[in-house]
């Protein structure tokens, strides 16, 4: 258990959710609830007798048992009298999904939203938005949405767009990432980023972090908590809000102030929190550091099957800090012996026809990795098929790739140096298929797992950076 207060909140005995509904949508909060196996739900709408085959009470005050935690979703100027009855149960927090606050930038709606946060702290409950998801907690049964793994994991997410938190769930589910908490907080009146990163450096089931901010009225109080995870756990930190139109946009959003994107990038450097551009990039490092693929340097090999893929990655590479150095003259003899000569190159990068016809890409990355002039590999094992080839061929030769990655596992990871492998997407359906399968069979090896070439380069740039500054901050 983590040794911070809001650790009882994310374990609730029941969940209560005040204006459910059986209709089908992203909002079905019971829907959701149900699915992530959470074992005490109370539907609350004073309209309905029964809601997905669950007894549903007219209020709070009916429910016969205790209730830990409420959501929220019902119009905002019907919370007012809700909360007294919430105080009366003895809840402790509550997420409102409820919008139509201090984000609307009226004067009476932030004055709402002030009563309801005093009130709220004198009720001594915690609040969680308003105008968010709020809560998935896979460990707990707590969810927002349907589809969300029910299985838990090591990375959590703390959000002020609920967008943002479906988006690291599913993209992230698919590239291998598990989460111990994702929490969407919207307004932050109450709970907010500074808090939930101390919260994510006392919780023994975290050990990485993302986040996406907007603002926060003391944004001193989140760079120290920044500081104070980052020394101990890696972050990636996505800030919305750091162009002048990104900042008057937050206001509409979440009622935040942003502040200055320079101010934001420093912090983000002081603390070694490491700034992201896209909730993409926010994936991708923490693929990068939950798979293992922090390198102890910037040389790169490259090793794809195409030559025009192979001057773009360089390109790519290049472009984004890391180096592509000359393999060593044993290298390039044992790789000569693997690959043959017409239509390849043994140099760096390396194009290989063992990515294509599925044998030999075991010794070849074996070889590679084992080179005394490298620190990481990036290889491009998936390609676009077209509509047009015998998907009976496809998938045996994917077949064959798979198996010799299968084999070439055990011997890289004794190697010890990170293989990034790419994958990328495409719009063919047949090729989508293919690459999903590769994808998920990959993941299950335990490899960290690219869009592209860029995406991987600039990964492994950005945690040799990381690693880099946490050595150079190390006591002693």
């Amino acid at each position: 258990m983590a040794n911070h207060p809001l650790d009882p909140i994310f374990h609730p005995r029941a969940v209560a959710v005040v204006g459910a509904s059986s209709r089908p949508g992203g909002a079905n909060f019971v829907s959701a609830l149900i699915e992530q196996g959470c074992e005490t739900i109370y539907p609350v709408n004073p309209n309905a007798d029964e809601i997905l085959g669950l007894p549903v009470f007219p209020n709070l005050g009916a429910i016969p048992g205790p209730v830990d935690h409420v959501i929220s979703s019902i119009p905002a100027d019907r919370v007012e009298p809700m909360l007294e009855d919430a105080g009366a149960k003895g809840v402790r927090s509550m997420h409102f999904f409820t919008a139509g606050f201090a984000e609307t930038g009226e004067s009476d709606r932030l004055a709402l939203q002030q009563r309801i946060v005093h009130r709220a702290k004198e009720l001594n409950i915690r609040v969680f938005g308003p105008n968010c998801l709020g809560l998935y907690v896979p460990g707990s049964g707590l969810a927002f949405a349907s589809g969300c793994p029910t299985d838990a994991g090591p990375v959590a997410f703390w959000a002020q767009s609920g967008t943002n938190a479906n988006t690291v769930i599913y993209d992230g589910a698919l590239r291998g990432l598990r989460f111990s908490k994702v929490v969407s907080f919207g307004n932050a009146v109450d709970v907010n980023a500074a808090e939930l990163c101390r919260y994510a450096l006392a919780d023994p089931q975290t050990e990485f972090v993302g986040a996406y901010i907007e603002g926060l009225p003391d944004a001193r109080d989140l760079f120290q908590a920044l500081r104070e995870l980052a020394a101990e756990k890696p972050v990636a930190l996505l800030k919305g809000g750091m162009t002048d139109a990104g900042a008057r946009s937050t206001r509409s959003h979440t009622a935040s102030l942003a502040g200055s994107g320079a101010i934001w990038r420093a912090a983000a450097t002081q603390a070694n929190a490491v700034l992201v551009g896209s909730m993409q990039e926010s994936i991708d490092m923490l693929v990068g550091w939950r798979f293992g693929a922090v390198p102890q340097g910037e040389r790169v090999a490259l090793v794809v099957g195409g030559g025009g893929l192979s001057v773009q990655g360089s390109d790519d590479i290049a472009s984004l800090g890391l180096t592509l150095p000359d393999l060593t003259v044993a290298t390039a003899e044992r790789l000569r012996e693997l690959t043959p000569i017409a239509g390849t190159s043994i140099r760096n990068p390396v194009d290989t026809q063992s990515l294509w016809r599925g044998d030999d890409l075991a010794p070849t990355l074996e070889t590679i990795a084992a080179d005394d002039n490298l620190d990481a590999l990036i290889v491009q094992i998936g390609t676009s098929w077209g509509g047009a080839m015998d998907p009976g061929f496809a998938q045996k030769r994917q077949d064959r790739l798979f198996r010799e990655l299968q084999q070439a596992t055990p011997r890289l990871a004794k190697i010890g140096k990170p293989v990034a492998l790419v994958i990328p997407t495409s719009h063919d359906p047949f090729t989508a298929q293919l690459s999903g399968g590769l994808l998920q069979r990959v993941i299950a090896l335990g490899y960290p797992t690219f869009t592209s070439v860029p995406a991987a380069a600039r990964t492994l740039q950005r945690l040799n950076t990381w690693r880099r500054r946490r050595a150079e901050r190390a006591p002693g």
